[in-house]
């Protein structure tokens, strides 16, 4: 998955060939889960994400979810159109993990900047990744988030920084 992030990362490889890496890694992960699970392998620490409320996309949530576990973190997926609450349940109970928000539609990214606003007033501290087509790093500034990357293999990186 590191492999086909630089890839696309570079624009040398594209969408279907990021979803195949993934089916992949969705296979090989459902033998190696057991392993993880099992507290052989230590986690680099928790990765809560989720598309937005309003915002049904989930195709990049999932890439991105894909290379994060892959890359040695544990994964909790809220799926999609998930409200400010729901992220703030996991946060509590998942005390310093780092949050992802996703929004494909330009009208959801409003949505973002809630959720983050709410995030900081009950978890100054806690590292929230945005993306998705229409966020840009403007746009995370505006909205108060931590980090933003154009593609999956970026918010990758950023995460070994966050562990280095």
């Amino acid at each position: 998955m590191s492999r086909i992030g630089e890839r696309f990362a570079h624009g040398k490889a594209f969408v279907p060939e990021m979803l195949l890496a993934a089916r992949a890694m969705t296979a090989a992960m459902a033998h190696l889960k057991p392993f993880f699970t099992s507290g052989l392998v230590k986690r680099k620490g928790v990765f809560v994400l989720g598309t937005v409320a309003g915002d049904l996309h989930d195709i990049g949530k999932n890439i991105v979810a894909m290379m994060v576990e892959g890359a040695g973190w544990e994964v909790v997926d809220l799926g999609v159109d998930v409200k400010a609450e729901r992220f703030l349940t996991e946060i509590e109970r998942h005390p310093g993990c780092v949050v992802g928000l996703s929004a494909l539609l330009t009208t959801t990214m409003v949505n973002m900047e809630k959720i983050v606003t709410e995030i900081r007033a009950r978890h100054p501290a806690c590292t929230v990744f945005v993306g998705g087509a229409p966020v840009n790093d403007e746009f995370r500034k505006k909205i108060g988030a931590s980090y933003y990357s154009p593609d999956p293999q970026g918010a990758v990186e950023h995460l070994k920084q966050l562990t280095a």
